[in-house]
């Protein structure tokens, strides 16, 4: 079942919106946000830089640092079938990616 907020965001996208607002959207649901973990950030940032929609910022200095942040790359990297050595990452992806749909 989609949460009211979550609805009120989509019902809130302009008609032509592409997939890069659209993930934005998804990734601040908070149904999708999972905390950071340390030993994840590099995991995450080293995925980052394989995505197609990359985070704002200098590409030198991007860091995945928010739970919003984490949900985003995990979506594309679901999207994108990015393979994931860590096994909570990897499930993690896969629960998101499943709740988004």
């Amino acid at each position: 079942m989609v949460e009211f907020k979550a609805m009120k965001s989509m019902v809130a996208l302009p008609h032509d919106s592409g997939s890069l607002q659209l993930l934005h959207m998804l990734s601040n649901i908070e149904g999708l946000q999972r905390p950071i973990r340390r030993a994840e950030k590099k995991i995450l940032n080293d995925a980052h830089k394989q995505i197609k929609h990359k985070l704002e910022g200098a590409p030198s200095k991007v860091r995945v640092q928010t739970p919003a942040e984490k949900a985003f790359v995990l979506l594309q990297c679901s999207i994108g079938q990015i393979y994931l050595d860590e096994t909570t990452l990897h499930q993690e992806m896969n629960n998101i990616a499943e709740y988004a749909v």
